[in-house]
């Protein structure tokens, strides 16, 4: 996560703040070679230490890392900060990139993403790629700095021989360790337990019901579902069951055919049907009128649907996730929801926790609407002062993540140019209630500076002791995932010149920009 004091650059020239980090890029290279010639786990760890070399060349607003089998989509192995649309865009980009070594983009000033291609794929041999979008087009400096990389990236392809098959058999756990929630964001042990739970049921055809507070992110969870899935090169057809008036959600859903009742015009094969082969994700279940429950209840047994105005069922492949805000069981209860229909689709569930039970997301949060609302609005931001973030993680946030989302928007726009946000600029309802500018504000810095520094020096420390190899590293901290330690790299600014350097070997020096 970026430094929260400094989340968005200042309207400087880059190129007239340079520092020099000594990075060899022999190592660079042997490190490539290596990760090209062996297993998925070693390109991973690569994959992750060129992710720390590019954010220390060129500040990014969000990074993912994709694979790709011939003949098949990119897929995402891992993501930070970018939406569900930037992800989709990511895609087309990585495919076109990996699909041929002769084609791999250019680096060039102005520009506002980068994809790094790590091996490209052939048959029997996957390809890699890190794709990321920049905080400020690249400056002069910066797109020089990252060409030197990308370089390196042709030079370590041209001692290989890319034929070798890269072998796909992992162990489930590591697997599972190194799964994301693709768009979404979090640091929490809370949300990492969501994404084992995805990761184990991304692949299955049962239904799965998302449940979960308003604004926490259920449609993210199905998404991300889908995207991870077998599915995930068919549609997701989103319908919400809420937001159409009752007496049509049928003719939606189920499709009708011309004539077959008033106002029936045309034929309309219905949502189920568009969604042949992907997911129809069913949001606020809970609102589904209990006349049309039954119906529904058969097209999940059966796996078929009756058509309106069409003789016979006909037969449908897709998956089905639902997500609602509201307790099922105490609707059954109620009797406004069937007991069958709520046994049939409770078969997995996934509970996304509200924001109040994972308050170390926040600051991870902030910082990502930080950055994405002054690169939407195109806003030079310095960045959001500790006192706000200590405020903003004070508050319960009953509107959960669409709420914080929304607040952090309206900062930004009310915020001074290349100035710094501030508690008095939060809204009063959030603000505590006799609330001082300056109360404890020193004692508070000092004994985070402090716990700052000593997490640093264990990292760094671990690091060293298990020769900089990431998986070790984590296991050994008990983080749980590579991305976490990951994520704490980049917040704590280990300097990734210790994380490369090899003493013995002087090597080229590589300039890059902080």
């Amino acid at each position: 996560m970026p430094d929260l004091s400094h989340s968005c650059p200042e309207s400087k020239d880059a190129d007239s703040v340079n520092t020099t980090n000594e990075l060899p890029i022999g190592s660079i290279v042997r490190a490539l070679c290596q990760a090209a010639n062996s297993g998925p786990d070693l390109l991973y760890e690569v994959m992750l230490k060129l992710s720390l070399m590019v954010e220390a060349t060129a500040p990014m607003y969000g990074l993912s890392t994709w694979t790709l089998e011939t003949g098949q989509r990119p897929r995402l192995e891992w993501a930070e900060g970018l939406s569900e649309a930037e992800l989709s865009a990511g895609q087309a980009i990585v495919s076109e990139s990996l699909a041929t070594d002769s084609q791999w983009p250019k680096i060039q000033v102005r520009d506002t993403s980068v994809c790094f291609v790590l091996t490209s794929a052939r048959p029997g041999c996957a390809g890699a790629a890190l794709y990321g979008l920049c905080v400020r087009p690249l400056s002069t400096q910066q797109a020089r700095d990252l060409g030197a990389i990308m370089d390196v990236t042709r030079l370590a392809h041209s001692h290989i021989a890319v034929g070798r098959a890269i072998a796909t058999s992992e162990p489930a756990e590591a697997r599972i360790s190194k799964t994301a929630l693709p768009g979404m964001i979090f640091a929490s042990q809370a949300m990492n337990d969501v994404g084992r739970v995805v990761a184990r049921i991304k692949d299955s055809n049962s239904t799965v019901l998302i449940t979960g507070e308003s604004g926490t992110g259920k449609e993210l969870v199905a998404h991300a579902i889908h995207r991870l899935s077998r599915r995930c090169e068919k549609e997701f057809i989103p319908f919400n069951c809420s937001a159409a008036p009752p007496e049509l959600i049928e003719s939606m859903l189920f499709g009708h055919r011309k004539g077959s009742f008033t106002g029936a015009l045309r034929d309309n094969e219905g949502l189920i049907r568009a969604a042949e082969n992907g997911t129809l994700f069913l949001d606020e279940i809970g609102d589904l009128p209990l006349g049309l429950q039954p119906k529904l209840l058969r097209f999940l047994q059966e796996g078929e649907i009756h058509t309106l105005g069409e003789q016979s069922p006909r037969k449908v492949n897709i998956r089905v996730i639902a997500a609602t805000h509201k307790d099922l069981e105490q609707l059954v209860r109620d009797k406004l929801f069937r007991e069958d229909l709520f046994y049939r689709i409770a078969t997995l569930t996934v509970k996304v926790p509200p924001l109040r039970e994972r308050p170390e997301d926040i600051s991870a949060l902030i910082s990502h609407y930080l950055s994405h609302y002054a690169r939407r609005n195109d806003r030079a931001i310095a960045g959001i002062t500790w006192e706000a973030i200590r405020v903003l993680e004070s508050y319960s946030w009953p509107g959960n993540v669409r709420e914080l989302a929304g607040e952090m928007e309206r900062l930004v726009l009310y915020a001074d140019e290349n100035g710094y946000i501030t508690p008095e600029q939060i809204s009063e309802h959030i603000r505590p209630v006799g609330f001082q500018k300056h109360a404890d504000k020193r004692s508070g810095e000092n004994l985070e500076l402090l716990l700052e520094d000593y997490e640093r020096r264990v990292i760094t420390e671990t690091l060293i002791r298990n020769d900089c190899n990431v998986a070790r590293t984590s296991e050994a901290l008990g983080l749980g995932s590579r991305q976490t330690l990951y994520k704490k790299l980049k917040r704590l600014a280990i300097d990734i010149t210790d994380f490369l350097q090899e003493d013995t070997e002087p090597g080229m020096q590589f300039r890059a920009e902080r």
